[in-house]
């Protein structure tokens, strides 16, 4: 059996596009995080684009840039820095990025909603907040905030005391937008964090936070979770990951409604191809139907790990809905990537377009000791 699923994808190389190059004066970006929209709806199928910036791009502080694409991923415009309008603190980490079906809130179908971590200079608070765009993109307002944890330090030793919030990422369940992150503040009952979600029915009252994964063992963390939102058979699938173990591997969970996942120490599955390749850190899900009606999962680490303990780059492939055997996949862009080194990768991107190409937006160490951010696009034969 072969180690790496071959896709009916070009021969070609991929089209390469640095969206932004990091510079020598700052580290560059990360946390890439992509937007396919809907090609019926008012967004036309553009394709957007997010990140982090670990420096001042605007007057008014620390960002989230959006960039958009209007041909299939091949080029990429800044349309958008979103600003702390609520704060005044600064957008600064972990954006995420969704478009609503329906009409939503007070919001047409359509609309587009970044939520993100605002963040103080120095570090002292962490917020969960909303914005949305009903213009493509090219404006942002500030809609409410989903949550408020402590300062922005990480530290997953036993014996923390850390009560950061982190990593919001955002899908509809049951009529509701429903808003998972991660959450430091359990630690009293041993749980060092948990990923909690929060739902709203009009964009700004937001419910109790409802515990979906975490274990009082004081030494695992599941944390950075990515959702499918609804699934064709009326199932979800969530991604993330559990830090502890070195590898930081990754699971992936199910549920029927998107709002019950089971007991909250039962962190699903840990994928791994047929060839033993696991994931590590940092991961994100896409699917799509194939022509053949079945449901294809990709889903992507910071890296990936071989059998043999090897560090790779590549994802994990399902061709029917998650059941069965998954594949390992080859990544448009090369890399090199390491467990313990520079942090390129972290919190990429792939999926597929509406023209079915392969889209992966990621964090390419330079030559200048940066990041740049790279989108590699590779058509279907």
């Amino acid at each position: 059996m072969n180690s790496v699923y071959p896709l009916p994808l070009s021969t070609s190389a991929p089209e390469l596009c640095i969206v932004r190059p990091g510079r020598a004066d700052e580290t560059g970006a990360n946390y890439t995080r992509l937007l396919v929209t809907d090609p019926s709806g008012p967004n036309e199928g553009a394709i957007f684009l997010s990140a982090e910036v670990y420096v001042d791009e605007t007057a008014d502080g620390r960002a989230f840039p959006v960039w958009r694409s209007d041909d299939d991923g091949r080029s990429w415009s800044l349309v958008a820095q979103v600003v702390d309008s609520f704060l005044g603190m600064g957008n600064r980490y972990q954006p995420s990025l969704f478009e609503l079906s329906v009409e939503f809130g007070g919001y047409p179908r359509g609309s587009l909603l970044l939520a993100g971590n605002a963040i103080p200079e120095d570090m002292s608070e962490t917020h969960i907040v909303i914005y949305a765009s009903v213009d493509r993109g090219e404006t942002w307002s500030f809609v409410s905030q989903v949550d408020a944890g402590g300062p922005a330090i990480y530290d997953s030793s036993a014996h923390a005391t850390t009560t950061a919030v982190w990593e919001p990422d955002l899908f509809m369940a049951d009529g509701q937008l429903v808003c998972v992150y991660a959450d430091e503040r359990e630690k009293d009952r041993g749980m060092l964090q948990v990923l909690v979600h929060r739902t709203t029915k009009d964009l700004r009252n937001w419910d109790e936070p409802v515990i979906d994964f975490g274990v009082s063992d004081g030494y695992r963390r599941p944390g950075m979770l990515v959702g499918t939102g609804e699934l064709p058979d009326g199932s979800y699938k969530a991604v993330f990951e559990v830090v502890g173990p070195t590898t930081v591997p990754v699971y992936i969970a199910s549920s029927t409604n998107g709002l019950s996942w089971g007991a909250p120490d039962d962190l699903g599955q840990l994928l791994v191809s047929t060839t033993g390749t696991t994931l590590s850190g940092s991961p994100n899900v896409a699917w799509r139907v194939d022509a053949d009606g079945q449901v294809n999962l990709l889903v992507t680490g910071r890296l990936s790990i071989e059998a043999d303990g090897t560090e790779s780059n590549l994802a994990l492939i399902n061709l029917r809905g998650g059941r069965g055997e998954w594949r390992s996949l080859s990544l448009p862009v090369s890399a090199s990537r390491h467990l313990d080194l520079e942090n390129s990768g972290y919190s990429q991107s792939l999926t597929w377009t509406n023209e079915g190409a392969l889209l992966q937006a990621t964090s390419v160490l330079n030559a200048l000791g940066s990041h740049d951010i790279v989108v590699a696009r590779v058509p279907t034969t």
